[in-house]
């Protein structure tokens, strides 16, 4: 008789331990959901943001190229613009792209799969961040080219020279140390990474506690 109760009382706490080891299981991919939600949800905001801003940039760009409204004397003067217009473009349609590949991915998948294909957009996504950064590079650096011509004729040969070299060089310690300071990461990026981080530390911890 003693038998029979102990063994339906190992029964029950069998039970009871698998049905904790599965809240525990449900609790995980709650919180860790909810959160990559909440990031999804403020990239769609913030890419919302991007596209006016950059419908803006396009007009005014092609406002300045077409009307000159600062008087530009000569064609390099425009090449800065030319440029900047080049990479709003690049940018639209690459942040077209790059929404609707994340509004693809299915939300029923779990959630380890779902922030794995999320990674490997962003990943895909690269090549066009590089080109974006060397147009920027290149608008920097044209811009004090684009004033050489009118600095000629106000100081000279030699001085726009000097000035000039200064610019560019100012320019470029500038880009790099916006790149090692982190200006151009994704951070949305970086927090979906570190959830998926968390959600596998919180895994690991769920599947110890059950054994």
């Amino acid at each position: 008789m003693e038998l029979e109760i102990l063994k339906k009382s190992w029964g029950n706490l069998n039970e009871r331990i698998e049905h904790m080891a599965s809240f525990n299981d449900k609790l995980v991919d709650h919180i860790i959901t909810s959160r990559v939600m909440t990031t999804i949800d403020k990239i769609n905001r913030l890419y919302t943001g991007f596209y006016i801003v950059l419908v803006i940039e396009l007009v005014l760009l092609i406002a300045v190229l077409m009307g000159n409204p600062f008087d530009f004397r000569y064609n390099i003067q425009y090449i800065p613009f030319g440029l900047l217009l080049i990479g709003v473009i690049i940018a639209f349609f690459n942040l077209l792209h790059l929404h609707r590949s994340i509004h693809k991915v299915s939300t029923n998948n779990r959630i380890d799969q779902y922030l794995k294909s999320i990674g490997a957009i962003y990943d895909k996504n690269k090549r066009f961040e590089k080109w974006f950064g060397v147009i920027f590079l290149a608008i920097g650096l044209s811009v004090p080219f684009s004033f050489l011509p009118t600095k000629i004729d106000r100081v000279g040969l030699e001085g726009a020279l000097i000035d000039t070299t200064i610019m560019v060089a100012i320019t470029s310690v500038l880009f790099i140390a916006a790149m090692r300071l982190g200006a151009f990461k994704n951070k949305h990026r970086t927090q979906l990474e570190q959830d998926l981080k968390e959600w596998k530390q919180l895994k690991t911890l769920a599947e110890e506690a059950q054994n």
